[in-house]
């Protein structure tokens, strides 16, 4: 779909202003660039000064049937930075950074798109730290807002980030704005999540329905006292009885789904800044590990959970050790404990280079290669090892260097992170990366771990849902964005 891209220009020029719209050779070599190798390229880029032009950039779009991608802060490294599924006009929304209304008695706050993790939690700080956002790996300038609608997670017991979020403004294809909060019915929606009717959030998130443009989100409660327990499984035969463990501990409520993540030894040397050293190499590429976040309104409270925890981990993990988020004379560190992300696991991207950094830069401008695979797969030993033997099998190419995280979501189920690191530089890596993920994706659908998240490469690959659901999906599309200018391709199998 070609469209008339000058005709939308100038109408984006008009209500952006000239200096916010680029295109051509204007285009930064930046902004088309990604850990992998992708066709599809922004036609020309438009910065957004604030939320209220954007429903009227979208019914010029869809008037000039012109193909519109938005993006908020462009760091989803290894999902697909900021490149369109297709060819198409970028909408950047990093300027609409405002955050619009904080509770600090209720631990909610509304943020538009370019509020990044950083901003947000630094306002928390100022206000007293009640509340914190749970912390992840990727980097602090990346946008909490768009984090939860692609349905990233954070460590903690409120990790769940789309499951914290309601209340969506959301601008449409056709011109129109609504909200999907409780305020359809009177003014509830600053306190509840589900007003009566139909719920419309999911219709917005991993789908290019709609442009949010602002969204309420839970925040998660700084308790006074945090640790983390990091306990040694060991290879994969160990893992059945460890994993069996961490399910009792989170049906009996010591642990937070959210707050339990799993790692093989791969992952934790390419996560460590200057991996070479000695901390990393001494870390078996295959041996697991179990790390827990655990928090309590207590101190005794916070040694008898982390007592009984520990106390149910010694026999099933070779050994065990805490970090407190507090120094030697008790006073509180800023940690991920409590919400403040240092993206130090973005070195993990560097993986595959001959010579990685100690911190991590820009790996799109970097020339690092890093790829995403995202599956769900059940709870227990089997189903990682089975996971763990498909890696070692369909990425054992030397240019490769693959990596293995879980995150539990529940006590039935995990979700994984595959990585894929290699060197662009290298003749034929970029190769040997795309076909290991597409080897992967196809074994993990065979063994029932269908992805839960989509990089561009794997939304590619997959063909539509089983039965009459994409027609229904088009339809509900068509209805909301009727000439289908919103980031086509985002949904495998819908234009």
């Amino acid at each position: 779909m070609d469209g008339d891209l000058a005709s939308f220009l100038a109408a984006a020029r008009d209500l952006c202003g000239a200096d916010r719209v680029r295109g051509g050779e204007a285009i930064a070599a930046s902004s088309q660039r990604a850990t992998f190798p992708w066709a599809a390229r922004a036609r020309a880029i438009l910065h957004a000064p604030d939320t209220a032009v954007v429903p009227e950039l979208l019914a010029a779009a869809t008037r000039s049937r012109v193909p519109l991608h938005p993006v908020s802060r462009g760091r989803s490294w290894g999902l697909g930075s900021r490149l369109p599924p297709r060819d198409a006009v970028v909408l950047d929304l990093g300027d609409c950074d405002r955050i619009l209304d904080l509770d600090m008695r209720r631990g909610t706050a509304r943020i538009e798109p370019g509020v990044t993790f950083a901003a947000l939690q630094a306002r928390l700080k100022r206000e007293g730290l009640a509340f914190h956002v749970p912390s992840f790996g990727g980097p602090p300038d990346a946008s909490v807002l768009a984090n939860a609608l692609e349905r990233g997670e954070g460590a903690g017991a409120q990790g769940d980030r789309f499951g914290a979020l309601w209340d969506l403004d959301v601008a449409l294809a056709t011109g129109e704005r609504i909200a999907t909060g409780g305020d359809r019915h009177g003014d509830a929606a600053a306190i509840h999540a589900r007003p009566a009717g139909p719920l419309l959030e999911g219709l917005f998130s991993q789908s290019g329905f709609g442009v949010v443009l602002s969204g309420r989100i839970a925040l998660q409660p700084t308790l006074p006292w945090a640790a983390s327990l990091v306990a040694e499984i060991g290879p994969a035969d160990a893992l059945g009885p460890a994993l069996a463990t961490l399910c009792r501990l989170i049906d009996a409520g010591l642990v937070a789904p959210s707050a339990a993540a799993l790692w093989n030894g791969a992952k934790r040397r390419a996560s460590l800044p200057g991996r070479h050293g000695a901390d990393a190499a001494a870390i078996a590429p295959d041996d697991w590990a179990l790390s827990l976040i655990l928090s309590a309104p207590h101190p005794e409270l916070m040694r008898l959970a982390l007592a009984l925890v520990e106390g149910e981990l010694t026999p099933v993990t070779r050994a065990r050790s805490m970090q407190s988020d507090r120094d030697a004379a008790g006073r509180r560190l800023e940690t991920p404990l409590t919400g403040f992300s240092d993206g130090r696991n973005v070195i993990s991207a560097y993986a595959g280079m001959a010579s990685p950094p100690d911190l991590p830069g820009d790996p799109d401008a970097d020339g690092c290669g890093f790829l995403w695979l995202c599956p769900v797969v059940p709870l227990d030993g089997p189903a990682v090892a089975t996971l763990e033997a498909d890696v070692a099998t369909l990425a054992a190419d030397p240019a490769l260097a693959p990596a293995i995280g879980f995150q539990a979501v529940s006590a039935r189920a995990l979700h994984a992170y595959v990585s894929l690191a290699w060197d662009r530089d290298r003749p034929g890596a970029d190769d040997a990366a795309m076909a290991a993920h597409d080897a992967l994706l196809a074994r993990f659908l065979e063994h029932g771990f269908p992805p839960y998240r989509l990089a561009l490469p794997t939304g590619a690959a997959l063909s539509a849902a089983r039965g009459d659901t994409p027609a229904v999906i088009a339809r509900l599309r068509a209805a909301l964005d009727p000439a289908g200018v919103l980031s086509p391709g985002k949904v495998p199998g819908i234009g």
